[in-house]
């Protein structure tokens, strides 16, 4: 007994002078032993401006210039935008309360009546005539316009030029489809000095203050047969020579 007692005394004095460390490297055995390792978070990778996204999710300083930093660029538009042909049909819907649709080519001085076919729209010709729109300093508007109630009369006095003009149709303001120029309300009074100014012999180009000038017959077709409520497109269309030659008025009717 007194042996083990002996024994016992001894252990106890030996680990009484072990250093701290030995101990404190025992305690230390537990704690390496690490969790097993979780998966990291997953977080989303915003790339700044300049840089770009890996397929690793790594972000990457992109190389070139930064001159142009922030500058918006537009996006190319390999169609080039085409004018209508002088004979193509307008896609207004039919409205069963107008017969017809007009259309003023500026670029061909041409004016086309359209009424509709069965598809709904209107594109089946009916009428063309030879015109003379607004000159480059006095130009025609362009644009869609719907013509208005406004009284019709044989004859209509310009009084900032101090002209008439025959079967004035009303489009706009200050502008109308007419005839050619007189000096007075009388058929008689188309003059020579009027047709080099700009009626007859000008038919077929721009030579007009704004309105659009016709043949007499012409203007008054469209006077007793194209209603108030109509829509009239001035519009520029693709250059057609042929066209325009064909519908020229034949000036010996009109030389004195």
């Amino acid at each position: 007994m007194k042996k083990l007692f002996s024994a016992l005394l001894v252990l106890v004095m030996v680990l009484a002078l072990l250093p701290a460390s030995a101990l404190a490297a025992e305690t230390n055995v537990w704690d390496a032993i690490e969790p097993a390792p979780t998966a990291p978070q997953k977080t989303n990778v915003y790339p700044a401006y300049g840089e770009t996204l890996t397929a690793s999710g790594n972000v990457e300083t992109s190389k070139g210039s930064d001159a142009n930093a922030g500058t918006e660029t537009k996006v190319a538009d390999n169609k080039k935008e085409s004018l209508p042909g002088a004979t193509d049909g307008l896609s207004l819907p039919y409205d069963y309360s107008m017969p017809y649709a007009v259309k003023v080519d500026r670029t061909n001085q041409i004016i086309t009546v359209f009424s509709a076919s069965s598809s709904g729209v209107y594109n089946v010709i009916v009428k063309q005539f030879i015109c003379s729109t607004g000159t480059s300093k006095n130009p025609t508007p362009e644009g869609e316009f719907t013509l208005p109630d406004t009284a019709r009369k044989e004859w209509r006095l310009f009084k900032t030029y101090n002209t008439y003009v025959r079967y004035a149709v009303h489009i706009k303001g200050n502008y109308f489809f007419h005839s050619l120029l007189y000096s007075k309300p009388d058929i008689k009074t188309l003059s020579r000095t009027s047709l080099r100014k700009g009626s007859v012999y000008a038919l077929g180009s721009r030579a007009s203050h704004g309105c659009i000038r016709m043949l007499d017959e012409d203007v008054q077709w469209m006077y007793e047969n194209v209603l108030a409520g109509t829509k009239v497109f001035i519009m520029d269309c693709e250059k057609d020579k042929a066209l325009n030659k064909s519908l020229l008025p034949d000036t010996k009717n009109y030389r004195k």
